[in-house]
This record gives structure tokens, C-alpha cells and sequence, in this order.
């Protein structure tokens, strides 16, 4: 029952909170933001809605804390994928794969924080992947890649792998492409590709073109 539960020893507030979080991840795996109410958190840890007041202010505030949590971990899975590999536009192809991927493992989190409520948090989360990613494209610059501007490259790269999870995380999964290893990564090689290819001028592609690709 709600209310009856002991008080946490001091010092254990954190756990709580972690504990709140996990809840509130579930709620939003398994049944969306709509779902995610402080009155279903609180029942779940056994603990009176105002315990949960005492973590975050609003519903609003639980749930982008339970989305950034989440988020806080892409940069450390696209650094672990990339920080070994000496060839830097192979290692922005993987971080590349890493972010999409990431989106379609947390649809929820992914579509409240990239394409929902713009909120502060949220500015800063898009902020930093943008600046991750145009960091990576600086390192190919430094090797020899030619680039006019990393900033508008970076834009362009990004509209690649962020389409890429849209495209999915706003459809019922049995639409998804059966092999979906295989989706991410021919997006991530196209988003690469797209962006470093006419990273120095743009041009009109043609049937030529794609030929002589072949």
C-alpha cells in the first residue's frame, strides 16, 4: 500500500530516486509517456505520490529525467565504438551506427527528447550530439577530408542519422524492417556518405553517377 512505507534511512534518498527512475524507464518502454503519471511511479515503488514530489516538482521534470538518464549513455556507446579505430571517417560510420541504433532501442525516450516538447534539457541533449558529431567530422577534416564547413556538414549528417530513427520509432513496430541490423547500418553508411561526399560543393546527382559508383 501506498503511504505505509518505512522512511528511507538517511542517506538513502538517492537509491529512491534511482528507484523512481527505473520505474519511470519501464512505464515508458512499455506503455509511452502517457502511461508515466507520478500517482503510477509512486505505486509501483510503494511509496505516497508526495515521495515522489520530493524528487521532482512535476510530471514533466520525471519524465525528461528518466529520458536523460537514458540519454546520458549514447555519448559513452558511440566513444566505446569509435576510440579504437584510426581511420576517422570509419569511426564517425560507427558512431553513426551507435546513435541510431541507440534511437530504436528507447523510441519513447528518443521521440520526447529529440521530437517532442522542446524544453531546456532537451535543447541542451541536441546541442551536444550536434556538437559530438561535428567534433568527429573536424577529425576527418585534420586527415585530409575536404570540408568547406564542419558546422554545415554536421547539420547535414545529422538530418541523416535522425531521420533515420524517425523514420521507425513513429511507426508500429511491425512495419520494421525485418533485419534491422542491416537498416542501420546501410542509414548510417548513406548519412556518411551523403554528408563528407558533398561536404566540399553540392551537386545534382545523376544516372551517370551512380553508375560509375557501382
Amino acid at each position: 500500500m501506498t503511504g505505509s512505507r518505512v522512511r528511507a534511512a538517511k542517506g538513502q534518498g538517492g537509491l529512491l530516486r534511482d528507484q523512481l527512475l527505473d520505474i519511470a524507464a519501464q512505464l515508458l518502454e512499455s506503455h509511452g509517456v502517457e502511461a508515466l503519471t507520478i500517482r503510477a511511479v509512486a505505486t509501483r515503488a510503494g511509496v505516497s505520490p508526495p515521495a515522489v514530489y520530493l524528487h521532482f516538482a512535476s510530471k514533466r521534470e520525471l519524465v525528461h529525467a528518466a529520458c536523460l538518464r537514458v540519454w546520458s549513455s549514447l555519448f559513452s556507446e558511440m566513444e566505446a565504438v569509435s576510440r579504437e579505430i584510426p581511420d576517422p571517417v570509419t569511426a564517425l560510420y560507427e558512431t553513426c551506427v551507435a546513435y541510431i541504433a541507440f534511437g530504436l532501442r528507447h523510441p519513447s525516450q528518443y521521440r520526447l527528447v529529440m521530437a517532442g516538447e522542446a524544453t531546456e534539457a532537451s535543447r541542451q541533449n541536441e546541442d551536444a550530439c550536434f556538437r559530438y558529431f561535428r567534433d568527429k567530422i573536424a577529425a576527418c577534416v585534420d586527415a585530409g577530408v575536404p570540408v568547406e564547413s564542419t558546422t554545415e556538414t554536421a547539420r547535414v549528417l545529422c538530418a541523416g542519422v535522425h531521420g533515420a530513427v524517425s523514420l521507425l520509432i513513429h511507426q508500429e513496430r511491425e512495419v520494421w524492417p525485418p533485419d534491422s541490423d542491416g537498416y542501420v547500418r546501410r542509414a548510417a553508411s548513406s548519412a556518411v556518405h551523403g554528408a563528407l561526399l558533398t561536404a566540399s560543393h553540392a551537386f545534382r546527382p545523376s544516372m551517370a553517377d551512380v553508375m560509375r559508383s557501382g
